[in-house]
C-alpha cells in the first residue's frame, strides 16, 4: 500500500512526502484495518530514514527489515538491515516471526525488484489529486509493461482513489 501524487510520484525529488499532510488516510481509507492484517515490514532505506524523522516509531509490533547496505544508528527494537535479494528479505521476516502479510513499504526501485522476482502480488495505491511536476515515480522509473488485474477502486471522501491491483504472472 502507498500513496502516490495523480502524475505518479511517491514523493518529491528530496524523499519528502509532506503533501500527504492535506490528505491524510480517513476512515473510508481503513489504515488501520491494513495494519492489523501485517505480519511484517520491508522498508526501503530512504523511506526508513525519512520516517525515522518523526518522534515516535509506528510500526514496533511488527518485525522490519530495511533494504540496505548501510548500517542504521540506533534502529527501534524491531529493526533490521540487510542487503540481499527479495527472497533473501522475505526469508528473513519469516524467520522473525511474519507468517503472513507483508507491506513492501518504500521506494519504486525497490518494488520494481520484488516485482521483477515475482515476489509482488497485490499492489494497493492511493491516488491523490495532487500533481507534484516531478519526484520519485511510483514504480522506480524506465521498465518494461507490466499488467494488472483491478480488484477494487473506491473514490474517497477527500477526494483521493483507493484501489487495488492483483499482479498478473
Amino acid at each position: 500500500m502507498f500513496a502516490m501524487s495523480l502524475d505518479g510520484f511517491i514523493a518529491r525529488d528530496d524523499g519528502t512526502f509532506d503533501w500527504l499532510d492535506n490528505f491524510p488516510a480517513d476512515d473510508d481509507y481503513d489504515f488501520s484495518a491494513f495494519m492489523d492484517s501485517l505480519s511484517g515490514i520491508v522498508m526501503g532505506r530512504a523511506t526508513y530514514d525519512v520516517v525515522r524523522r518523526h518522534d515516535e516509531w509506528a510500526y514496533a509490533r511488527y518485525p522490519c527489515l530495511v533494504a540496505t547496505s548501510r548500517p542504521l544508528d540506533n534502529p527501534p527494537e524491531s529493526v533490521e538491515a540487510l542487503a540481499g535479494s527479495p527472497a533473501e528479505l522475505l526469508d528473513n521476516l519469516r524467520a522473525r516471526g511474519a507468517t503472513g502479510r507483508i507491506w513492501l513499504f518504500g521506494g519504486g526501485d525497490l518494488a520494481r525488484q520484488f516485482m521483477d522476482a515475482g515476489l509482488l502480488d497485490t499492489i494497493q495505491i492511493g491516488t491523490i489529486p495532487e500533481i507534484l511536476g516531478s519526484g520519485i515515480p511510483a514504480f522506480g522509473g524506465k521498465q518494461g509493461d507490466r499488467w494488472l488485474d483491478l480488484a477494487f477502486a473506491k473514490p474517497l471522501a477527500n477526494g483521493a482513489v483507493h484501489a487495488q491491483y492483483r499482479v498478473r504472472r
